[in-house]
């Protein structure tokens, strides 16, 4: 970036300020007493530029207005030449307005210079991003590099982001510094893991978990299931011979009643069937004439109309009196079969009474043997079948409900005991799992550190070799500056210089040359990391601001430095020079003699 142009209204000193047709190559001398503007350009080229200056930063933008004036603005020209064409014309001109005013209100514009209706850039952001896109300097770039504002000329410092950006190790510290980052939260989070980790191992103490109460849990459930399902089919089966019982019993009297009121019917149906079979054959299938003439006598002298076209008859009532016989004959089928049921089912009743007494180891009294025998023959009654088997089903109901609680209390045992395991199996698999997260974090921080020393490794590569680079560039300078009194330095990673005596040949610290010397040694090393900025990161020609660089200079080493400024670098031909005064027979490309709110310019 080189300067073409300065104009601007109301900053700081100068109520007008306009350098035109700069020349592109050469010193700029700007002098003057003090209080005079002298630094005020070099804090304008850096507000037009930054939008703010050296000793103004954006909380106090204000200050940059001159004072009694409301607002503020600028505009510089500058063009952007690569280092390797050395031409001035190559490429456009580019241009930077700026205003700010009381309110705060703070605008900018970057745009060609031959195209100014269509800016590339319009606000303060926009502009800032656009003009780094552009020449690739930020501020603190700037002012580390290009901008010597009126200070004391000092060893760089070792850890400035221009520095280390120009060195190449800035992105590598910043990945360092996650990395430790990254390091430090996953330690942490191990640490947060192994806590967990107490934690749940605690509650697993508490859970107490016996690895054979679940077994031993299950096997009692099994058991008490069986015991369970024991009780209630012998409870079922008992309850259910006595109710077949008293059905049978039902079913016994009604059938027996059947029975006898059918009797003489049966009987009546059975030698009417006999008779009229007999008479039948007698007539018919055996006539004899003797028999045959004096039955059919008696036939018709008791009934008249009797023929022999009624035989017939005689037959159909004979089979129609033995099929109500056999009809009338079936409640007596039904009743034995009842009498039958009743004794199986007598007899399986007696049995279980009896086996509920073994069970029971109750001695059988003679009553209840009667009483057995007489159900296993089904002579008893429904009422002493009732009052006999009371005390068996309250026994047995009881051992049903006994069975029940036993079974529930030992499932719900085993509900709680599973549940239990279950947690612990659940704690154990998260104690599992934080191991092996804690595993894997261990495994990824060791990658982590192993990635942090190859950083660290190629940061101190970098810095020696950007160390090398600027020993390179300052054995150039540092000759001209010291009259070849002094030609080499040793730069430490720290930027600790010291110098190698041609007279002493071997190397002294600052301290023990003058300070004349010193401050020419360090205006060295700042232009030598000027000509490393333009290498490494701007590529292209650019412009050099000095403020007061001379201050504690006698006047043979100033003319001796200024005779060198000029000769330094094609890199960086346009040097800025402000100072309160020169050697009268010293020339420069452009003169600039700043009084109170007037600026000379002698070309």
């Amino acid at each position: 970036m080189i300067l073409n142009s300065v104009s601007a209204s109301n900053v700081l000193k100068f109520e007008q300020l306009e350098l035109n047709d700069l020349p592109v190559s050469g010193v700029i001398a700007i002098s003057g007493f003090n209080e005079s503007g002298k630094s005020t350009i070099g804090e304008t080229i850096c507000f037009a530029l930054f939008g703010r200056t050296f000793s103004i930063d954006n909380k106090k933008l204000e200050k940059i207005i001159r004072w009694g004036a409301s607002e503020c603005s600028v505009t510089i020209h500058f063009s952007k030449n690569k280092v390797d064409t050395g031409s001035d014309t190559e490429n456009e001109q580019y241009a930077i307005t700026r205003m700010l005013d009381f309110a705060g209100n703070h605008s900018a514009k970057l745009y060609h210079v031959s195209d100014p209706l269509n800016p590339i850039a319009r606000g303060i952001k926009p502009v800032e991003a656009a003009l780094y896109k552009l020449t690739s300097i930020k501020f603190e770039e700037f002012i580390e590099s290009f901008y010597l504002a009126q200070r004391e000329i000092t060893t760089p410092h070792p850890h400035s982001y221009t520095l280390k950006s120009m060195a190449g190790v800035s992105t590598l510290e910043q990945c360092d510094k996650g990395l430790k980052r990254d390091i430090e939260k996953h330690n942490h989070l191990a640490d947060e893991l192994v806590e967990r980790i107490i934690l749940l191992k605690n509650d697993l103490e508490e859970l107490a978990i016996d690895e054979i109460q679940l077994d031993l849990l299950q096997a009692q459930n099994n058991t008490a299931q069986q015991a369970k399902e024991t009780a209630d089919k012998t409870f079922n089966d008992y309850q259910g011979n006595v109710k077949d019982y008293q059905q049978l019993l039902k079913k016994l009297a009604s059938s027996l009643s059947k029975k006898e009121s059918g009797s003489f019917a049966r009987f009546l149906f059975f030698i009417t069937s006999i008779m009229t079979f007999i008479l039948w054959i007698s007539l018919v299938i055996m006539p004899d004439e003797v028999i045959h003439g004096e039955i059919t006598n008696l036939l018709q002298s008791n009934f008249p109309a009797f023929t022999a076209t009624y035989y017939p008859y005689l037959l159909y009532m004979s089979i129609a009196s033995a099929l109500l016989f056999i009809l009338l004959w079936l409640p007596i089928i039904n009743h034995n079969r009842n009498i039958q049921a009743l004794h199986r089912v007598g007899i399986e009743l007696a049995e279980k009474m009896r086996a509920l007494d073994i069970s029971r180891t109750v001695q059988t009294d003679d009553h209840r043997l009667k009483q057995m025998n007489k159900i296993s023959q089904g002579e008893i009654e429904e009422q002493k079948l009732k009052q006999s088997t009371a005390d068996d089903l309250q026994f047995l109901h009881q051992q049903q409900e006994e069975q029940n609680y036993q079974s529930a209390k030992i499932s719900s045992a085993l509900v709680i005991e599973t549940e239990r395991v279950k947690q612990a199996a659940e704690l154990n698999r998260k104690i599992t799992e934080f191991h092996d997260q804690i595993t894997a974090i261990a495994a990824q921080n060791k990658v982590r550190e192993l990635a942090s020393e190859l950083l660290i490794g190629a940061t101190r590569h970098l810095s020696t070799c950007f160390n090398q680079t600027l020993r390179d560039h300052v054995s150039k300078t540092l000759p001209l500056f010291t009259d070849n009194r002094y030609e080499r330095l040793q730069i430490d990673d720290d930027l600790t210089v010291q110098i190698f005596s041609n007279n002493k040949y071997d190397f002294m610290e600052l301290d023990e040359i003058s300070s004349g010397t010193q401050r020419q040694i360090m205006l060295a090393v700042r232009l030598a990391l000027s000509q490393e900025m333009v290498t490494r990161k701007v590529h292209s020609r650019q412009f050099m601001i000095l403020d007061e660089p001379f201050a504690f200079f006698d006047e043979q080493r100033t003319k001796e430095s200024l005779k060198v400024l000029p000769q330094l670098s094609q890199d960086l031909p346009q040097v800025w020079i402000i100072a309160q005064t020169f050697p009268q027979d010293m020339k420069f490309e452009r003169s600039i003699y700043c009084e109170r709110d007037i600026i000379k310019q002698i070309a």
